[in-house]
This record gives C-alpha cells, structure tokens and sequence, in this order.
C-alpha cells in the first residue's frame, strides 16, 4: 500500500518534533466528488494473501471473540479471530464450527431420526406431537444410514402400519455426501435432490444439508469471507514458546488458514522463533504478527528468514489496556501506523497490510487509520457490546451493558495457564492454577469494566462500513488505495477537536 507525499511530509516534521499524533488531533480535507457512497468499494488485504470486503476484524479478546463473533464477522465481509484464553481443544473445535457453518448454518449435525424398528406410525405420531413442518427423515441400524422416508413414501401408505424400512428409499438409491466434501450446492444442484445425507466411508450418518439452507447461503457467498477452501474464514490467537507448538499443528491440522502470534510486545525473539517454526512447518498458514508501534520494531520483524503476512500495529491505545500507564511505552495510534507503514516503505515491503489494533470509536477513526498506511482495523470494546461477543448483558441504572475487558486484565490473566493471557504479557507464572501469593504477583496490563450494549454485530458493522464509505466519499475517492492516495490530512487545534463534538445543547438524548 502506498501513502501521498503529503502525508509523509507532515508526519516528517511530526518526526522532526519528536511528536506523536492520535486520532481527535487531525482532520481530513474534503474534495469533489462525483461517486456515490453506495458504489465506493472498501475490499482491502488483511494479509498479503487474504482480501476482505471490509476493513474490520474482531479483537482476539475473551470478551469480544468467540465462535459467534467469528461467524458474524465472515457473514459481514471481515473476520473474527479466536482469543486463547481458552484450551487448545476448545479452541480447535470453534475454530471447526465456525469454518462449517458455510451452509446457512451449517450441516444439521443432529437431524432427528428413526431406526429400523420404527414404524410408520411412530413418525406421524412424533410430527402431530411435536408440530414437526418437515417429513425427511434418514433410517439408521444403529448408528448407519441404510435410507431415507420423506413425504412421498409416507403418503402412499394406506390402512396398514408396515415398518419403515418397508417404504423407505434404500441407501443405495439414495444421493449421499462423503462429510469431507465441500462443494454440497453443485452436489445438490447436479442431482436435483433437496436433502443430501452425509456419511463417512464406514456409512456412519454424520448429518444432513437441506436445500433451502443451501441456496440462501449461496446467494450471499459474495459477500462472505471464505478461505480458499469454500468454508468461512476465521483466525486464531496463538502464544509463542515450545508449547505453543502444539496448539499450532492442532490448529493445522482443523485446516485453520490465519493465526495471530498475539503479544503485547511483537519485536522479540520469542515472536521471530514462532513465526520461524509456523512458515517452516505450515506454509500455507498467513500469520499475523504484533504488536508493535515504531519504527525500529517493525524493521526488526522485516529483518530475517521470513516476514510476518500482516503486522499488528498499535500499543497502550485500547480503551480498556493500561501498558502506557505501567511501563511508560506505547505510542499514539496514528504516528505508528505511520512509523510502521515507514518502515515497511523503507524495507520496499509495502505489500505487508497494517492492521491497526486500539483507539477506534467512531468510523471516522477508521478513516483516518486508512488515510495513514492502515489496511484494516482490528476492534475490541466496540464490537464488546453486542449479542454476538461472550458473556450475558448487565442491568445497571437502567440501562444495558456487557463486560469487556483486556486480556492483561488481572482477572484474565489469573483465568488460563502461561499460554493463555498471562503468555501474552510475558508473565512467569505458567501455573494453570495461582496460589494467592502469586495472584498478588501478577502485574496487570489492562482493566476490566462495562461497555454499552448496541445490539446485533451486524447493525454495528452495516454503521461503521456506511461510516467508511461515506468518508471516502468526501474525498472523491472511489476505493482505499485512491483515497490513501490523495487524501489530505490537516493537524487540528483544540478548539477544533472541541468543535467536531457535539456542543451547545442542553440534553444530547441519544449518543
């Protein structure tokens, strides 16, 4: 990605001053404009091989990103990276259910079913009982598939009561997928059948795809973001150290495309070593690596045997992390995505996409992140709030809220093992469980605390997206790279920080 020449100046004599620069301290020029919002395209690389339809990921934190987050974000065009604040098992298996869940839901891993012994009369009875609107059901003998009853069978019978395995489709008649296949729609499509069962190699049932899920996903597979193998695209939060190593060939091996070497300091030799051991062992894995926010870090990083797919820009600018206020590092989002995208420019590695993690609230913060080198977002206590993130919404005076909190919390760290948050800080106590002296040891990076409920991701994103397109629609700009481009970037006052809020009334009734 390539920035204007205007912009590199001013951030040149930023430099030059030794000042840093966050989102309120600059404004955007508007220009002419003959696009309409709706027709501006905002895919952009989330990697040097992943593009996305929108420039949003999901924060790897325990409080934003679980299988729902994840699911959301691919339907909307971005992508939801798995925290690992949780067990290497646990994680693997969302990582599963999030990549499956392709077809409008998915495979129905647990149709109902009857089994040789039933009759016919046990199906209607169980449709009249539970008010059941479908009549496709698969037979089994035991646990395998040995045919299918659906509505034409159970409407020829007459007075009599015969088994089902009397009436039944025989398997061998029966259209069936093998549960490794991938391409269900085509398979469906070419045979014409409404219901595919799917089976192993041993005629085990796995489960079953129905049409009209099929079809509804298909009409917006345009729209999703999918890996090249056709299932939803979702990543996944790994530590760095030997034992680090196993959640990445489980995670391999559940066909897991994107991982984020997730630290709070990104330029160390624990990170080289584990981005070493994914791009020798796994090559065809895209990792993302961060956080940094210098210039000398991030040449660090480009400097070696490989480079990182992506890198994570940003340090003590989350709403909800502290690492600023405890050790005194961290650097005003804007300056190091730009000392970032410098270092990238310098190294002529441009083709590196910066993802810009921290101090995003509004869409015009985006803007302003893609103005400077950004490629992407990655968003924590914004998408916090909604259904979709863990945990259960809290009444306080009357008003909605969730948790949200860092994961150099003191509540997240004492929560998992070394590998779990407490790896992430490079803490040494990688006891699973903390006695209450080493409890009082741990030295948070973050805090905990509540954040507004605002309902479903995907009224979140539809804002935030129209957001972005709107902004690069004030500045003539068809697409990002047109707007990173051209974009002209001004350095505002106070009084004009004060002035872009809303002002000068009473009440404001809704924020």
């Amino acid at each position: 990605m390539s920035i204007n020449n205007n912009t590199i100046k001013l951030f040149g004599k930023l430099e030059d001053q030794n000042r840093a620069i966050t989102f309120d301290e600059i404004t955007i020029e508007d220009k002419p404009s003959e696009i309409h919002p709706n027709d501006i395209i905002v895919k952009t690389k989330l990697t040097k091989n992943i593009t996305l339809n929108i420039p949003i990921i999901s924060s790897c934190m325990d409080t934003v990103t679980g299988g729902d987050m994840a699911l959301a974000m691919a339907k909307n065009g971005g992508v939801g990276i798995i925290h690992r604040n949780m067990s290497t098992d646990e994680q693997v298996n969302i990582i599963k259910w999030v990549r499956n869940k392709i077809h409008n839901g998915g495979m129905i891993e647990k149709p109902i079913t009857f089994s040789v012994s039933h009759k016919v009369s046990d199906i209607h009875n169980s449709i009249k009982a539970n008010g059941w609107s479908f009549t496709n059901f698969p037979i089994l003998d035991k646990d395998k598939l040995v045919g299918m009853v659906s509505r034409n069978e159970l409407e020829f019978v007459e007075d009599d009561d015969p088994f089902l395995t009397d009436i039944m489709i025989p398997l061998e008649r029966l259209v069936v997928a093998d549960k490794h296949e991938t391409d269900i729609y085509n398979i469906m499509k070419k045979n014409k059948v409404k219901k595919l069962p799917v089976i192993d190699n041993n005629n085990v049932f796995v489960g079953m795809y129905t049409w009209n899920d099929i079809t509804k996903d298909n009409k917006s597979k345009s729209c999703y973001s999918l890996d090249n193998s056709g299932r939803f695209l979702v990543g996944a939060a790994i530590g760095v150290g030997d034992m680090e190593k196993n959640r990445v060939k489980l995670l391999a091996n559940a066909d897991c495309r994107l991982l984020v070497i997730d630290t709070s300091h990104g330029a160390c030799k624990a990170v080289k070593d584990m981005l070493y051991f994914i791009k020798d062992n796994y090559p065809i894995i895209d990792v993302i690596v961060g956080n940094v926010a210098s210039y000398d870090s991030t040449m660090y990083l480009l400097s070696g045997k490989y480079v990182p797919d992506a890198i994570r820009c940003g340090i003590s600018v989350g709403s909800i992390c502290t690492t600023r206020r405890v050790t005194g590092h961290g650097m005003p989002q804007l300056t190091a995505i730009y000392n970032v995208w410098k270092a990238l420019y310098t190294m002529n590695m441009t083709d590196i996409p910066i993802i810009a993690d921290g101090g995003i609230r509004y869409s015009g913060d985006i803007v302003k992140a893609l103005s400077v080198g950004a490629s992407t977002v990655m968003l924590g206590s914004v998408l916090a709030g909604t259904d979709e993130s863990p945990g259960n919404i809290v009444i306080s005076n009357g008003h909605k809220y969730k948790m949200v909190r860092g994961m150099g919390s003191r509540s997240a760290m004492e929560q998992r093992d070394g590998q779990g948050s407490r790896g992430r800080y490079f803490s040494n106590n990688n006891n699973i469980q903390l006695t209450i002296n080493q409890k009082k040891k741990i030295v948070p990076e973050g805090i905990e605390g509540l954040t507004k409920y605002r309902g479903s991701v995907n009224s979140v994103l539809y804002n935030l997206v129209g957001g972005i397109k709107v902004g690069l629609g004030h500045s003539g700009a068809k697409d990002i790279t047109e707007f990173r481009e051209t974009v002209k970037i001004w350095i505002q006052s106070t009084a004009g920080i004060i002035e872009a809020e809303p002002h000068d009334l009473h009440k404001i009734i809704d924020n």
